[in-house]
Formats: structure tokens, C-alpha cells, sequence
């Protein structure tokens, strides 16, 4: 194996071609980023919905329907990646990292959530900011980075929002952090087909 040594200037266009490349194919997955966003959205408000009718003891289950979503869009991009012939480490990255949060937000939310108690929303929002955030700093998108801070600031403003409106926060912050940057993709992705 040999080591070619890069110019700065060569350099340079590998990152830039790099996270050109990430860019390309994240706006391939505007549908899963809508897919998964419609899906929090509906089981938040199902929840607060059910709280509202003090169906207590029921009001979780609206979330079952995380993680069919989630094996949905396991299998919707196990087709887009069969379609791949290179990798790329940032959307590596980005996969892996959203896998990595999926699975300890499911974790803490049906598994630990007595412990948390009022700090399980805000605990979630703070976790899942850092999604939005990083893909916004990776692909260079601005939108991205600033729907992370929102949704940051929203987690910590949580903490001082009475535990039976925490899931139509989470509902609003499912439409802005998610939602929103699906369309966003969608409509970058098909504007750049016209």
C-alpha cells in the first residue's frame, strides 16, 4: 500500500469533494426525514391527546409507532444503500450517529422513563438537538445548524413547562427539527433536478 502526499490545495478539493458528495445524497432522503417527523408528531400529539381524555394508563402507546418507523426506514435505506457504489465517511458518520440516537431515545423513553421524570423531554430534546446540529455543521447547511440551536433552546426551555405538555412540545419540535428539513431536502432535491 502506498501514501500519497496531498497539497494543501488537494486537500482541500478531497474535503470539499467529500462533503459535496454527503450533500448529494443526503437530499436523496428528504422522504425518510418526513416519514420519521410525521410519525413522532402523531404519537406525541396521540399522546397528549390521550392525557388531555385521562386515558392515563394508555397514553404511551402512541409511541409504538416509533419503531415500526424505525424498521421502515431501516429497510428504506438498507434499498437507497444497495443503489450506492462508494461510501462516503460523512454520511457514514451521520448513519451511524442517527442509529446510535434512535436506539437511546427508544432505550430511555420506554425503558427509563420513571427515572428521568419531569427531565425525560428535555433530556431527549437535548440529545436529539445534537442531531440537526452535527448534519448542519458536516454538510454546511445553516438551516440545519440553526433548527439544532432551536430545538437546544426549546429542550432547556422544557424544564419549565408543566410534564402534561411535554408531548405537544415534542410534537412542535418534531414538525421543526425534523419535518421542516425533510421538506427542505425534498424540495433542494427536486429544484436541483428542474
Amino acid at each position: 500500500m502506498t501514501h500519497k502526499e496531498f497539497t494543501p490545495s488537494e486537500s482541500l478539493n478531497l474535503i470539499t469533494n467529500i462533503i459535496l458528495e454527503a450533500k448529494s445524497r443526503f437530499k436523496d432522503n428528504g422522504f425518510a426525514f418526513i416519514f420519521i417527523g410525521l410519525c413522532c408528531f402523531i404519537s406525541s400529539l396521540g399522546q397528549f391527546i390521550l392525557l388531555k381524555l385521562e386515558y392515563y394508563q394508555v397514553s404511551y402507546y402512541p409511541y409504538f409507532i416509533m419503531p415500526v418507523a424505525g424498521v421502515i426506514t431501516y429497510f428504506y435505506y438498507k434499498k437507497k444503500r444497495s443503489t450506492v457504489k462508494s461510501k462516503n465517511i460523512i454520511g457514514t458518520l451521520l448513519a451511524l450517529f442517527g442509529v446510535i440516537l434512535g436506539l437511546n431515545l427508544t432505550i430511555a423513553g420506554f425503558f427509563f422513563w420513571e427515572k428521568f421524570d419531569i427531565a425525560l423531554l428535555p433530556f431527549m430534546l437535548i440529545l436529539f438537538s445534537l442531531w440537526p446540529f452535527l448534519t448542519g455543521v458536516l454538510i454546511r447547511n445553516r438551516l440545519f445548524t440553526a433548527l439544532g440551536l432551536i430545538v437546544n433552546i426549546i429542550a432547556y426551555c422544557s424544564f419549565f413547562i408543566g410534564m402534561e405538555y411535554h408531548p405537544l412540545v415534542l410534537s412542535i419540535v418534531s414538525l421543526i427539527g425534523i419535518v421542516l428539513p425533510g421538506i427542505v431536502i425534498n424540495y433542494s432535491h427536486k429544484e436541483s433536478y428542474v
